[in-house]
């Protein structure tokens, strides 16, 4: 069992970057994780960020965001030289930024994928994640925690066909995960995907099986649970194959 998500108001603050923060499940996890601790979240623009805040104000909940493009080192770059103005070590990072091009999803097989919106995926899914990586390794300490954001639809063990491009930059993410994992093993810094099952947002439709805060509610779980693996797959806490 995880650890219950009311415990997280009796544990010491921990500082946590959240990609993608201002809709869907990563605003689900902006909400939700500041109530009790530092949040940083990252969005592609001020107005953006702004109703962002401007949504967590009925609760109560006080956030930072900083604008972040992580298809752009430049941008990633510029907008940790602002985070690191607020933080001086992180704890948490989730990795939730990126996009399902709709009109690639379901049933367009992939010879008939076009290659550039592949390669436009890929930017933001794969490459997007380890450009965050790169930026926070020097605020990366003993114990810190990288949550990579997956999809079942990237699962080799169970691969299905249509949306390619979504699929192959999380099968990679899913790659990237195993690969830090090993590098960061001795600074203790743990690396996972995770698959949020299928959640109620614009990517997964309003017949999905979760809402977002319950989806939310089992990450968080995860998160803050006493022994975290590191280089696995998981569902809602528990190991997956790839």
């Amino acid at each position: 069992m995880g650890l219950k998500i009311g415990i997280i108001n009796k544990m010491i603050k921990q500082n946590i970057i959240v990609t993608g923060g201002n809709k869907g499940i990563g605003f689900g996890l902006v909400k939700e994780l500041s109530q009790a601790h530092n949040v940083i979240f990252t969005v592609r623009s001020e107005v953006k960020g702004k109703q962002a805040l401007e949504n967590l104000k009925r609760g109560k909940n006080f956030p930072n965001f900083v604008v972040m493009d992580v298809t752009s080192s430049t941008s990633v770059k510029e907008g940790f030289s602002k985070i690191k103005d607020i933080f001086n070590n992180l704890d948490v990072l989730i990795n939730n930024a990126g996009i399902l091009i709709p009109g690639l999803k379901y049933n367009i097989s992939s010879i008939d994928t076009d290659e550039d919106e592949i390669l436009k995926t890929f930017n933001t899914n794969t490459l997007g994640a380890l450009r965050v990586v790169r930026e926070s390794d020097s605020l990366f300490k003993k114990g810190s925690r990288i949550v990579n954001v997956s999809s079942g639809m990237g699962q080799l063990e169970d691969m299905g066909s249509g949306s390619t491009s979504y699929r192959l930059s999380k099968t990679a993410l899913n790659g990237l995960t195993a690969i830090l994992s090993k590098e960061y093993l001795e600074r203790n810094i743990s690396v996972n995907s995770i698959c949020p099952g299928w959640v109620q947002t614009d990517m997964g439709g309003e017949n999905a099986d979760l809402t977002i805060d319950e989806s939310v509610k089992k990450i968080c779980n995860f998160i803050f649970s006493k022994n975290s693996p590191t280089g696995k797959f998981l569902r809602h806490g528990t190991i997956i194959p790839w």
